[in-house]
């Protein structure tokens, strides 16, 4: 019944794409003095690397069996019995093959959405893949080297033992979503798909929204795509204002493809969680946006937002749910935390893809060092939320 309902609103999709933010019949009121740690670096560590570096996203696996990923590139799950009792299954560990060749997207792979189908036995993931030149002394920038020389595209995992492992397909068959440019070591900035939002499930197709880089074709911002087949990487496809024709991988023998997606212009930020909520009958998308503050101590804060939709295509704008203030005294300004998702624990949905009127936002906490300086040691923490009709 509710993907019924989900298809009949999918109508405006069909629609030429409107120029005016859709209003919003909801807020949502975070109780941020409730703070629970969900995963402590400094306690629950499988091995250093083990840190929370990705939007916590969550499925039930065969036999009941909750699993919650917000990884870094060696992923590694929690799993338990319940959202409430979690534990890193430090035996269940997937990453790329760290290829030195950017055109195989087998570099280092975060894991970032999952799908479960078949009652828990087959997941499907899409993860973001990454090829940074300095890796592998292939940069000849130096200015901004965490950001310079970035490649990045969407590819496809999939698990057929409940979410214990994953394989993808030889590479580079296991792309979903990549620039039609091709590496350059003098490449200023990020090229390509950075990240996606949870799968959404309407009738007999699986939507997502694929945050992409700008390059010469491309705009910057979110492409939304869909498939009838999550077992296919090429099947997806995205909206190019009138329909979903566009395919998003891009051969890299074959220069100056031309195929690009139109950015959703409501939505401009990287979507960490999106969530069908029942009571408003629409989508929530959650993100964040960073402000710095100029005071006698400079500072930047970091406020958790949410947007709503009917359709997945005109969002509404954007309202604070959270903000962290950023510490004083820093060497180099920085956020207390990153990756805002919500998760309802109480959700029937195999997926957590729905929220009802209460939830947790989780996102990963900062544990700065001295002046500031951000190390591996972060936390995931989640704080309670409430979701009122308007």
């Amino acid at each position: 019944m509710l993907n019924t309902v989900k298809a009949m609103l999918w109508i405006a999709l069909l629609i030429s794409a409107q120029t005016q933010s859709a209003s919003i019949p909801l807020r949502i009121d975070a109780n941020a003095e409730e703070v629970e740690t969900v995963f402590s670096w400094r306690n629950d560590r499988c091995f250093d690397e083990n840190i929370p570096d990705s939007p916590a996203r969550a499925f039930r696996s065969k036999g009941g069996v909750v699993y919650l990923y917000a990884t870094h590139h060696k992923n590694v799950p929690l799993t338990g019995a319940s959202l409430d009792n979690l534990k890193p299954a430090c035996a269940t560990q997937f990453q790329g093959a760290n290829s030195a060749d950017p055109r195989h997207y087998n570099t280092r792979i975060w894991l970032q959405t999952f799908f479960s189908t078949n009652s828990g036995k087959d997941i499907y993931s899409l993860g973001s893949s990454d090829y940074h030149g300095k890796w592998f002394k292939n940069c000849k920038l130096t200015k901004n080297p965490s950001s310079d020389c970035w490649f990045s595209a969407i590819v496809l995992a999939h698990s057929i033992d409940g979410g214990k492992t994953f394989t993808t397909a030889t590479p580079p068959d296991h792309v979903v979503a990549n620039s039609s440019q091709q590496y350059s070591p003098t490449q200023e900035g990020s090229v390509g798909f950075l990240t996606t939002s949870n799968i959404v499930k309407v009738d007999d197709y699986f939507y997502a929204l694929f945050y992409a880089s700008a390059d010469k074709r491309q705009e910057n911002g979110n492409c939304l795509a869909r498939t009838n087949d999550l077992a296919d990487a090429r099947s997806w496809r995205a909206w190019d204002g009138r329909d979903f024709n566009v395919s998003l991988y891009q051969p890299q023998k074959l220069k100056g493809s031309s195929a690009t997606c139109k950015t959703l212009p409501s939505l401009p930020y990287k979507i960490r969680s999106l969530l069908w909520h029942e009571a408003s009958q629409g989508y929530i998308a959650t993100f964040e946006k960073t402000k710095s503050i100029k005071t006698l101590q400079r500072r930047t804060d970091v406020t958790f937002s949410y947007s709503w939709s009917k359709d997945l295509k005109d969002w509404s704008r954007p309202r604070e749910i959270v903000t962290l203030e950023g510490p004083l005294h820093c060497s180099r300004a920085q956020v207390a935390g990153a990756y805002p998702s919500l998760i309802d624990s109480s959700s029937l949905d195999e997926n957590f893809g729905s929220v009802g009127d209460s939830a947790y936002l989780y996102y990963t906490k900062f544990n700065l060092q001295s002046k500031c300086r951000l190390t591996l040691d972060r936390d995931l923490v989640r704080i309670p939320i409430k979701i009122h009709s308007e």
